[in-house]
């Protein structure tokens, strides 16, 4: 009678172990996924917050300053290695037309230099300057993702020849 209890006391010690042993992996399953979830999405919070600080540098350069050398619409070729920043302004915010038209008529071979002068090689970008009411669209370059993407999305005011304009700025990877 006394082995019959022993024999007993080491199944019902297995069972609690196995179910003890379930338990703590399915807790740790469950704690496993709610990390990875979370890591998931501080990463793509950080992914988006990187993008648009380089989206607002890059669209800060273009409405806001008149490139390096000042006079960049003058040489032949955009992608000229003299050229160290793009920017279309003549003064803040004033869009330069010769300069907007020199970029827009080069847009394919220059797109990647561009690009990288505006600090977005990890991005593809786009912009197009429209009227106020947006129903015109007066110029436009890059590459625009069409909303299939990640991107940043933004408006910035400007003028050319003494009218509001928008410089519509698309962002995305």
């Amino acid at each position: 009678m006394d082995d019959l209890n022993k024999t007993s006391k080491a199944q019902v010690w297995t069972i609690d172990f196995l179910a003890g042993a379930t338990a703590m992996s399915v807790i740790l399953l469950f704690f496993i996924l709610l990390w990875n979830n979370s890591a998931n999405r501080w990463n793509n919070a950080n992914e988006y917050r990187m993008m648009l600080t380089d989206a607002v540098f890059a669209s800060e350069a273009l409405i806001a300053t008149p490139g390096e050398p000042e006079n960049w619409e003058m040489f032949g070729q955009i992608n000229n290695s003299n050229i160290s920043a793009i920017g279309l302004a003549d003064g803040r915010n004033e869009l330069n037309v010769l300069k907007i038209e020199k970029l827009v008529s080069q847009n394919s071979s220059s797109y990647s230099f561009v690009r990288q002068r505006l600090g977005l090689q990890k991005y593809e970008f786009g912009f197009r300057v429209t009227d106020l009411k947006k129903n015109v669209t007066y110029y436009q370059y890059g590459q625009f993702a069409g909303g299939l993407n990640k991107s940043v999305i933004f408006d910035r005011i400007g003028i050319i020849n003494g009218s509001a304009v928008i410089l519509h700025m698309e962002v995305w990877k």
